[in-house]
């Protein structure tokens, strides 16, 4: 049979693609570009299917339905504004997997394992070699799809060609949807937040009018309850503050030539292209978890070329292409210099490791005086978002030869409220990076090494970085809060 009668052959409905659900499941929806005709049909015959869970990074949908049929639900990852109001209520509960051990506990540890029973994911329609792949976000949906038991996938033919190890065989899918990308007008965007209140709605207007409305449409759920400023941020188009401005000012010295980098997302780091941190650097090279507006220009314009990396030299690489811009986009589209692999790969901190000066730039909600990062929680343990790729890309270039590990922290929070710079972590509050691999902490008021002192110097060391207005009462808390 030919992959084109193979591909016919599995063609059918999304009613009937879910249909491979069956009683016991475990059912995982992978990070973004989430299969949306294929989870609405399965949410329609959940109360059909028994004893069944559903694991889901970020979900783009409401997961409460399936709550309702009694199912598990848990979120794993990432959280995201659908999916935190079920995590913290302990409905869904969070599952801790650092991209790089995703498959460590099916691939090794047998029946202690959970099951992959059914993936459900998004692909691009079948190369001429019979061939799908998973987009400009694959994450690890290709690892699950080939580990799972059975296979649903939607075929979306608007996901642009992006090179690397992202394909797979067709025959590896068991059932195929077609379906045509969501009208993605400006009318549809505005006529979706008619009903939102006055002010929320004038910047979703601002929004919807400067960007592509494709890059939206997927939003679409959640424009009464998304971060407007993180969206903004996160599209390339929001302003950055003078906090942002001094952060990247005090970031530029620490860049090396010929480093090879690592940019998180969120703020302040989604601004450093921007602000032009890696502007006057030569020979930089790119090994990311994903990426920020502006970094594939830096690569257009030469400036990312890769020549003194380790690994992968001259290729831009990374596990997925969320975060880029519009204008990005259009330079990584069908170029063979942007590469694409898998995060149990790319994100091995061994593998990172391996570059020459890798540096990370990661962020942070809260650092404590023995180094210990929160950048998970607040208020107690209260979840924001998952670790993602952090603790991956911090180890790694904290171990790479001449490399350093960056954690970016706005001085203060809640409106200069509250220091961001503290004694102790509050009581239940998650630490992503724990002080025996604190490095280099950046705030708008400098620099502070951390690496090689003892507690006590680095309590100092934080208290000079801190906002001015609380350097008095972290002295005061210096002598009972430093470990001895």
């Amino acid at each position: 049979m030919s992959w084109q009668d193979y591909y016919n052959s599995k063609l059918t409905t999304p009613e009937e693609a879910v249909a491979i659900v069956q009683d016991g499941d475990r059912v995982v929806v992978p990070l973004t570009e989430q299969p949306m005709s294929l989870i609405r049909a399965l949410a329609e015959r959940a109360s059909d299917v028994k004893d069944a869970t559903l694991s889901v990074a970020v979900p783009q949908f409401d997961v409460g339905p399936f709550l309702d049929a009694g199912w598990k639900v848990e979120i794993e990852n990432f959280i995201g504004p659908a999916g935190r109001p079920y995590e913290n209520d302990g409905q869904a509960p969070y599952l801790p997997l650092a991209f790089s051990l995703t498959f460590k506990s099916p691939d090794e540890r047998g029946n202690e394992a959970k099951s992959i029973d059914v993936a459900l994911v998004t692909v691009a329609p079948p190369n001429k070699h019979g061939q799908v792949s998973f987009g400009p976000q694959p994450w690890y949906k290709r690892g699950y799809a080939q580990r799972a038991n059975r296979v649903a996938a939607e075929v979306n033919p608007s996901l642009i060609r992006t090179y690397g190890d992202t394909f797979m065989p067709l025959n590896e899918i068991n059932a195929l949807i077609e379906v045509e990308p969501p009208t993605a007008s400006r009318e549809r965007l505005n006529q979706a937040i008619a009903a939102l209140s006055d002010e929320r709605r004038a910047v979703l207007e601002d929004i919807i009018s400067r960007v592509n409305p494709a890059r939206l449409v997927p939003s679409i759920p959640y424009f009464e309850t998304l971060d407007l400023n993180r969206l903004r941020t996160q599209l390339g188009i929001n302003y950055p503050s003078p906090e942002t401005v001094a952060i990247a000012d005090n970031v530029s010295s620490l860049i090396p030539h010929g480093a090879t980098i690592q940019v998180g997302v969120g703020t302040p780091s989604s601004f450093m292209p921007r602000l032009g941190v890696f502007d006057d650097k030569i020979d930089l090279g790119l090994h990311t978890e994903l990426t920020v507006p502006g970094v594939a220009k830096l690569v257009d314009a030469g400036v990312i070329n890769g020549s003194r990396k380790t690994i992968h030299r001259n290729r831009a690489v990374a596990v997925s292409w969320s975060g880029a811009n519009d204008e990005d986009l259009q330079i990584i589209d069908d170029n063979p210099i942007f590469e694409l692999y898998s995060p149990e790969y790319l994100l091995d901190p061994w593998l990172i490791a391996k570059n020459h000066a890798q540096i990370g730039m990661n962020n942070g909600l809260s650092v404590d005086f023995s180094g210990q990062i929160a950048s998970e929680s607040v208020l107690g343990g209260r979840m924001i978002n998952g670790i993602g790729g952090q603790p991956e890309t911090h180890i790694g270039a904290l171990y790479s030869k001449g490399g350093r590990a960056i954690t970016l922290l706005y001085s203060t929070a809640l409106d200069g409220a509250v220091s961001r710079i503290v004694p102790k972590l509050e009581s239940g509050e998650l630490v992503t990076m724990p002080h025996f691999w604190a490095d280099t902490v950046v705030t708008e008021y400098g620099v502070a090494d951390l690496l090689g002192k003892n507690h006590r110097e680095r309590a100092e060391a934080l208290i000079a970085i801190a906002h001015p207005h609380f350097r008095h009462e972290l002295r005061r808390s210096l002598s009972d809060a430093v470990i001895s």
